[in-house]
């Protein structure tokens, strides 16, 4: 078998990339109430929480994606509140 030099003996290679590059991704922006409920990007809930949370105010369309969330996310309440 060959050794391969591109992974630490210490901590193994996850998947064929090294330990050390995962450290190079993005921050999580979740805030710490849904990573203690276990809410990751890979649950429904907790992918609407993701996208929600990564979108930056200062950009004019990440301020219009975010209105239309509130509007698609109160429709439906304001909606059941009209017909009562």
């Amino acid at each position: 078998m060959l050794e391969r030099d591109d992974v630490d003996r210490v901590g193994p290679a996850h998947f064929g990339i090294h330990p050390d590059a995962l450290s190079a991704e993005r921050p999580d922006p979740r805030p710490e109430e849904a990573k203690r409920m276990g809410l990751s990007r890979h649950t429904e809930e907790g992918a609407v929480l993701y996208f929600a949370s990564s979108l930056d105010r200062g950009k004019p369309a990440h301020r219009m994606m975010a209105w239309i969330l509130l509007v698609t996310f109160a429709a439906p309440v304001i909606y059941i509140l009209l017909v009562l």
